[in-house]
């Protein structure tokens, strides 16, 4: 397989949500002076299919009109995008195999929350949570969030651990190319909060507070120096780090969360709380250095935190 140059790929499927994350494609395309890439799957039945006497002719119909929604989306981003960097693909398989497959590491992925089976919604739907957490590059999960609620900046989770540098790199990028200001959030707490009562050790608030910040706050000084153009601001905050993450996320502008690849045990609860529960849109970085298999809450000292 050839080389190419990294891009925005946009996967849609004829419905709205999909139309909203294509426009929202096309202005990352024109932030990162990257070209869009529309990308559709279709996915038919093979053999007969009950009630239709000609599935031949029903299977050609049915891809012209997924070409033509294609083209549609073309000239609807016109105004943000030269028409020159827009290229439309329609692709033979299911939409979360065709669209890791059409992703690359230097590319992102833009998937709109909900598709066609859950409308406008605001439910995740299946496509963009499986390549949520498996593309091979970052994956953006657009959510349209509510006109009239003001949502601002930009919020990272980071946790100190191998792969805190990438997501945190990924989270200045964005902020940088949006305008906007950092804050990284760092969550932690003791696995003994949830043991019965006779069990749990006494927890010295200010010393596990102290040693979770020392936890990244190397991390956090080493961006202020090299990015003077980008105002960072770092919570350090006890809870589980799901809770935590979708409650300084409630009012950004975007969510930035590492996720483990699957053979390294998956995504993990803080990013299934994230995706499923904030309304607002969410970056998801692969980190490529192995981390911590144990979820939140499972040890003091690391798994408390934020996956990074």
């Amino acid at each position: 397989m050839g080389t190419r140059s990294p891009s925005v790929i946009v996967g849609v499927d004829g419905s709205e949500p999909a139309a909203e994350a294509a426009r929202a494609g096309a202005r990352e395309a024109a932030r990162r002076d990257l070209p869009l890439r529309l990308v559709r799957a279709f996915h038919w039945p093979s053999g007969d299919i009950p009630g239709m006497p000609d599935a031949r002719d029903a299977c050609a119909a049915s891809r012209h009109s997924a070409n033509g929604d294609l083209e549609r989306l073309r000239r609807g981003v016109a105004s943000l995008l030269p028409q020159r960097a827009v290229s439309v693909e329609l692709l033979d398989g299911r939409p979360e195999v065709v669209l890791c497959r059409a992703a690359r590491d230097g590319d992102l992925l833009v998937v709109g929350a909900s598709g066609l089976s859950w409308g406008s919604g605001s439910a995740l739907g299946s496509v963009a949570e499986s390549v949520a957490a498996t593309a091979p590059c970052p994956v953006l999960v657009h959510r349209t969030p509510n006109p009239l609620d003001r949502h601002h900046g930009v919020v990272v989770g980071v946790d100190g651990a191998a792969g805190s540098r990438e997501v945190l790199t990924a989270a200045v990028t964005e902020a940088r190319l949006r305008g906007e200001p950092l804050t990284v959030v760092h969550a932690w707490r003791q696995f003994t909060e949830d043991a019965v009562h006779r069990l749990r050790w006494r927890l010295d608030v200010h010393a596990s507070t102290d040693a979770e910040t020392a936890a990244v706050e190397p991390l956090v000084s080493e961006v202020r120096v090299r990015v003077a153009d980008v105002p960072v601001e770092m919570a350090v905050e006890r809870g589980r780090a799901g809770q935590v993450l979708v409650r300084a996320g409630s009012t950004a502008g975007l969510l930035v969360v590492g996720r483990r690849d699957v053979s390294a045990g998956g995504p993990g609860a803080t990013v299934h709380s994230v995706l499923h529960r904030v309304d607002v849109p969410v970056l998801t970085v692969p980190v490529t250095a192995p981390a911590p298999v144990v979820d939140a809450g499972r040890t003091a000292s690391a798994a408390g935190r934020l996956p990074g």
